[in-house]
């Protein structure tokens, strides 16, 4: 899985691979400084001169993309034929002993970049805040320094973590900070997440009241508006390793803004950053991801800019609501760019922990739901 590209010198590699590979691959790519693209040519260069490759169990592989030059993918074809393998175990082969295989460090590395997500698509219910908060609170239980960024006006982040939206006019909201109107430093709007796991690691940007008039206020700056975002959390950016945004539940200037903030930045490898879109198995969401991609692939010719996908999450999946149900999650399954990275259960936990305004990995640390946001976490932040 790796960021589309539309040059004629790139083809769809399109196969399947299982879960734990796809996430032992992107781990060792970016350790080796490489796009998961160039991590799978040098993967299939490999396998090309070890005949004998070891068999791979491919029990569960799921739908997978990738980019290679133009020839490489009928090259690939051709060679498991010649093998008489599968495309799922020769890719599972390549890609293995690619991973177990010494590498030398780039000569050059890339310079480390502030990791940006977006997690983001205008149908509501979606479980976008659940997802945007789970996984914040998953990646600070790792370790890592983590601000959320509650980019939504109705404030159900805020709350749902039993915080308080940030006062009309205090001179501290987000929306004033990018207006270049705030009486005080951003730092000040941030709140530390008090509960022990997270060792302090995860902080919070509020909500604000004020969030309602974004697209008619920004709509009004004459200049820099799409560096609005950018500008505002500059001056914290440096405290964090990952900054993730609860996106507007619309279409529209602000869902603009928040994607050229999670754009990809120079030095940056493919899907490090972007736009993280949960999804219903069910046809809205499908129609809801078309219109989402039409507005992200315009606001990428307009403004010369890269954002990347980098995945799906199927929320609130029961495969007892009917047969439609599990088709709409196999067409998803079946999508190998961006894929599909985990798929939640409708539980109650999550209802639970949202009433009580607790943190969802803090009311019940040992769900299911929490273990998959784990899951979730782990492969994102490799």
């Amino acid at each position: 899985m790796t960021a589309g590209n539309s040059d004629s010198e790139n083809e769809k590699l399109n196969v399947n691979l299982t879960a734990e590979l796809r996430m032992r691959l992107r781990s060792v790519s970016a350790q080796r400084g490489l796009n998961i693209s160039e991590a799978t040519s040098q993967a299939l260069g490999l396998w090309y001169r070890t005949p004998e490759a070891p068999a791979i169990e491919v029990k569960d592989a799921k739908s997978w993309g990738t980019w290679l030059r133009t020839g490489g993918v009928d090259r690939f074809y051709s060679e498991c034929e010649q093998r008489e393998l599968t495309k799922v175990q020769g890719i599972a082969q390549a890609l293995s002993l690619w991973i177990s295989s010494d590498q030398p460090a780039p000569a050059a590395p890339r310079p480390r970049v502030l990791r940006r997500l977006l997690v983001a698509l205008q149908k509501g219910g979606v479980g976008k805040t659940f997802l945007a908060g789970g996984l914040a609170q998953a990646l600070a239980e790792l370790g890592l320094r983590v601000l959320l960024v509650d980019y939504d006006p109705q404030g159900h982040l805020t709350r749902r973590l039993g915080e308080q939206p940030i006062a009309m006019d205090s001179g501290g909201s987000l929306l004033e900070h990018m207006l270049g109107k705030a009486t005080r430093h951003i730092r000040r709007s941030i709140v530390v997440l008090p509960q022990e796991r997270f060792g302090e690691r995860l902080h919070l940007l509020p909500s604000c009241n004020d969030a309602f008039l974004f697209d008619a206020v920004m709509s009004t700056m004459r200049a820099g508006r799409e560096e609005a975002l950018a500008r505002a959390l500059e001056p914290v950016e440096k405290d964090y390793d990952i900054v993730i945004l609860d996106g507007p539940p619309s279409l529209g200037l602000a869902m603009d803004i928040a994607m050229h903030y999670v754009q990809r930045r120079e030095g940056e490898l493919a899907e490090r950053s972007g736009v993280l879109m949960p999804v219903w198995a069910d046809l809205p969401s499908f129609e809801a991801y078309d219109l989402f991609t039409s507005q992200r692939q315009q606001l990428e010719k307009l403004a010369r800019i890269q954002v990347d996908e980098v995945g799906f999450v199927i929320n609130a999946y029961d495969s007892r609501r009917g047969a439609s149900v599990q088709i709409r999650r196999e067409e998803w399954e079946e999508r190998s760019a961006p894929g599909v990275l985990a798929v939640f259960p409708d539980l109650k936990e999550q209802r639970d922990a949202q009433d009580h305004r607790t943190p969802l990995l803090e009311w019940e640390p040992g769900c299911s739901l929490s273990n998959g946001l784990r899951t979730l976490a782990k492969e994102l932040a490799a």
